[in-house]
C-alpha cells in the first residue's frame, strides 16, 4: 500500500473503509473535523447563483417560448471543470447520494428565505429509467427532493412522471441531439391529480432546457396547473 500514491490511497481508503477519513467530493483532498462531504474551500467556490423567485434571471429567459411556466431557479452555475462538476460525478455515478441531500438542504436554506416563493403543492422530479435507477440505485434528485420536503413542508412526489425510454444523458448529447428528442419521453399517468396544483419540477443540471420542456409537455392535460421549475444547476 505504500508504494500507492498518497491520492490514490486516500481515495481507496475512503471506498473501502467507511470507518476512515473521509475526502472532499470537490477536490478529492482529505476532510478535517467539522467538514462534511465539501472541504470549506470548495464550498466558498461553489458558484452560487442567487437566484430568486421574485426577479427575471437568466434561467427564466432561456426558458421563455420553450413552455409555459410561472418561474425558473438554480442553486449553481455549473461549469465544465471544477469543483460542482466533480461533486456531479460522485452523485450520479460513484454512488454517493449523500451529495443529493447536501445539495437540497443547502438550496432548502435559501429558499425559506425568500420571501417570493410561492405556495407549492407538490415537488416532482424529472424521472430516470427503471433500467438505469436499478443499475445507479437511486434517482439523483430523490434526496435532494426530500431535504426540499423536510425544510419547506411540501410533499414530494416521486412517482408523478415517469419515463418511457432509457436515453442516454442529456449533458453527452450536442445541442440538436437534446432538441430531436420525442416529446413523448415522459408521460403523467393520473393527470386529474395535478389538476390546478402549483408543481416544482426538480432536475439537476439545465442545459438547453429540452428535458424540462418534455417534462413539461407531460402536464398537457392537467387542467389549470402552474408550473415552477428549480434545478441543482444551470449551465453558465
Amino acid at each position: 500500500m505504500s508504494s500507492i500514491p498518497a491520492r490514490w490511497r486516500d481515495y481507496l481508503q475512503f471506498v473501502f473503509n467507511p470507518l476512515l477519513p473521509k475526502i472532499c467530493f470537490g477536490c478529492e483532498e482529505l476532510l478535517v473535523p467539522g467538514e462534511a462531504q465539501l472541504c470549506v474551500f470548495c464550498r466558498h467556490e461553489l458558484p452560487l447563483t442567487h437566484f430568486s423567485f421574485g426577479k427575471e434571471n437568466k434561467m427564466d429567459q432561456a426558458l421563455y417560448g420553450r413552455f409555459r411556466f410561472e418561474k425558473a431557479s438554480a442553486l449553481f452555475y455549473y461549469h465544465k471543470t471544477g469543483a460542482l462538476k466533480q461533486c456531479f460525478q460522485y452523485l450520479k455515478y460513484r454512488k454517493q447520494e449523500q451529495i443529493s441531500t447536501l445539495l437540497g438542504q443547502w438550496h432548502a436554506q435559501i429558499l425559506s428565505r425568500d420571501p417570493d416563493l410561492p405556495h407549492l403543492d407538490y415537488i416532482v422530479p424529472v424521472p430516470i429509467h427503471p433500467k438505469k435507477k436499478q443499475i445507479r440505485g437511486y434517482n439523483q434528485l430523490s434526496a435532494y427532493g426530500k431535504a426540499l420536503e423536510a425544510a419547506l413542508g411540501v410533499p414530494f412526489s416521486e412517482n408523478v412522471l415517469r419515463k418511457t425510454a432509457n436515453t442516454k444523458t442529456q449533458t453527452s448529447k450536442n445541442r440538436g441531439g437534446r432538441q430531436d428528442s420525442s416529446s413523448s419521453l415522459y408521460i403523467l399517468p393520473q393527470p386529474d391529480k395535478m389538476a390546478f396544483k402549483n408543481i416544482l419540477l426538480i432536475d439537476d443540471i439545465m442545459t438547453t432546457g429540452a428535458t424540462l420542456s418534455q417534462c413539461a409537455a407531460a402536464f398537457k392535460d392537467s387542467e389549470g396547473h402552474k408550473l415552477y421549475v428549480l434545478c441543482m444547476a444551470v449551465v453558465a
